[in-house]
């Protein structure tokens, strides 16, 4: 991890801007995947879903397999609408969770992909932190991420970033959605970065971790428009992730 990571500012989703996210729409893939790749736990053991929102994913694993779980997540709606759920949650930061001492695995379900700074080193220094923080306390880390594959290297993740954070580019990008529907992003002006499967792998390797298992998502339709950020495929794996041992 870079020494600046201690101090990178991250950009932060509106209020309208984070309740766009809340839907349950892939909780059913998340669990399933879960499952396959995180056979076992600890009895009492917590489940900790980070930047979890309003606990579907918590609540559907709970009642799926029993797991004992526990969103945490910045925004005070989220956690309430946890609380009403049945499901255990605090307020906590992704880049600097507390810990209660009980945590055995940490699931980053969609997104290491929000954690942004204002250029791609600072972004990329926010993900590594945010992984980096369990290091001392999880045992492994289950990631279910956007994969975009491009023609041409890995460009595609690259262009959406400085789009979407760029406030020029996502102003002409917002004129573009209304006459190209296909072209709305909720995260114009603030940023998104997602990665080619490869680039989440040398990530993790940065932040500590290890994919030990991996499930390959189905690929998702790519609309027409969307060729032009030479994107070849679209889709949501997920990794579980185990410490490599000569990082200290």
């Amino acid at each position: 991890m870079t020494d600046n990571a201690q101090t990178v500012a991250q950009r932060r989703l509106s209020k309208e801007q984070v309740e766009a996210f809340y839907h349950n729409e892939f909780v059913a893939d998340q669990v399933a995947d879960f499952s396959e790749l995180m056979p076992y736990s600890r009895p009492g053991a917590v489940v900790a879903d980070v930047g979890g929102g309003c606990g579907f994913f918590a609540r559907a694993l709970s009642d799926a397999r029993g797991d004992r779980t526990r969103v945490i997540d910045m925004d005070p709606g989220s956690v309430e609408a946890c609380r009403v759920l049945g499901v255990e949650a605090v307020i906590g930061d992704a880049l600097a969770p507390q810990f209660q001492g009980d945590e055995q695995v940490a699931c980053f379900n969609l997104i290491l992909h929000h954690l942004v700074g204002a250029d791609e080193i600072k972004t990329r220094a926010l993900q590594v932190k945010a992984l980096v923080a369990w290091r001392a306390q999880a045992d492994t880390v289950f990631v279910n991420e956007y994969i975009y594959e491009s023609f041409v290297g890995t460009v595609s993740g690259r262009i959406i970033y400085e789009i979407t954070v760029n406030p020029v580019l996502s102003s002409i990008g917002r004129q573009a959605a209304r006459l190209v529907p296909a072209l709305k992003a909720n995260t114009f002006g603030v940023g998104v970065r997602f990665r080619s499967h490869r680039e989440w792998l040398k990530l993790f390797e940065e932040a500590g971790w290890r994919a030990t298992a991996v499930r390959i998502g189905k690929p998702e339709p790519i609309a027409r428009p969307l060729r032009g950020m030479l994107i070849k495929a679209i889709r949501r794996d997920s990794f579980r992730l185990e410490p490599l041992t000569n990082v200290l």
